[in-house]
């Protein structure tokens, strides 16, 4: 897989309690507006491969760092649904009145937010390889994969110290070769995923933006990881939009029943199924995604 060339400037936004969000943005400059949102750990940087692919359809890439993650300042005891409020007003900032979201893996749950709590501002909204609310669904909670278990157990019996096991991830993403992290986490990855984790390149490109995650440290990716193993402060089926769902059905990391549980609670949703997939693929999703979503648009105008 060819990675980007070059990786685009990082913007900010400070917003009206003073903070600082960090965004780059990739695809059409002139295009329709989009928020991307990066999986858990990650960066602004995820969405490098949908550069190609929104330029060809038209969109505007924003990549927002969440709190204490890349270069976004970060907030304490914040919650999933604070997400939704934070998106408004970087936004409003930018001068874009409506957009769509896409999340991909943990972001999906903050594109989920998204839709529950500020639809009226939304032209559509893409989960790819989406976390499910594994505190309020028992099922989804015995899917995960041992290293997720190991994770939200902790999460839940002693948070104080989730922090300390948790850092390993981001010093194995800084510290070992990109073969040598992307082996670290074969115990939640399908064959097809280790199969693209052998690539040196998409291997280098996921232990960058990993890295690139816990920059400030471990807090930030560490209480993202906590909000998406607690309770969201929401039912999605009270989602009143649609939501298009793409996801592999070999997935470890987030697996497929996540997918098929929104697909049944979710009022309305567009279910992309990807057979023999697993999760790392989800960054060459961006072409099935805007030709979607470009699809759609042309129906529906």
């Amino acid at each position: 897989m060819k990675m980007p060339e070059h990786k685009p400037d990082t913007q900010y936004v400070r917003v009206d309690d003073g903070r600082q969000i960090a965004y780059c943005e990739y695809g059409d400059p002139q295009g329709k507006p989009v928020f991307y949102f990066h999986g858990t750990p990650g960066s602004r940087y995820e969405p490098s491969f949908g550069d190609r692919a929104g330029k060809e359809y038209g969109y505007r890439i924003i990549a927002l760092d969440r709190p204490g993650m890349g270069r976004s300042d970060y907030v304490k005891n914040r919650r999933l649904l604070d997400w939704s409020q934070d998106v408004k007003e970087v936004a409003k900032q930018l001068g874009v009145r409506r957009f769509g979201v896409i999340g991909a893996s943990g972001g999906g749950a903050y594109t989920l937010a998204c839709s529950y709590a500020i639809p009226e501002l939304l032209e559509f909204s893409v989960v790819m390889g989406s976390w499910g609310p594994v505190a309020t669904e028992p099922k989804l909670w015995e899917e995960m994969a041992p290293l997720d278990r190991f994770f939200a157990k902790l999460s839940k019996s002693a948070p104080w110290i989730f922090y300390v096991p948790f850092s390993f991830i981001g010093y194995a993403a800084k510290r070992m070769s990109p073969q040598g992290f992307m082996k670290s986490l074969e115990s939640s990855m399908s064959v097809a995923d280790k199969l693209l984790a052998a690539d040196e390149e998409l291997a280098q490109f996921y232990a960058d933006d990993i890295a690139e995650g816990f920059r400030q440290g471990v807090r930030g990716p560490a209480d993202d990881a906590i909000i998406l193993y607690g309770e969201w402060g929401f039912r999605v089926e009270e989602i009143k939009i649609e939501v298009h769902l793409f996801h592999g059905e070999e997935d470890r990391f987030a697996p497929y029943s996540y997918a098929a549980y929104f697909d049944e609670k979710i009022p309305q949703t567009k279910l992309n199924r990807y057979p023999k997939e697993g999760h790392l693929f989800i960054v060459q999703l961006f072409d099935d995604v805007f030709k979607q979503i470009s699809l759609r648009s042309q129906t529906e105008g």
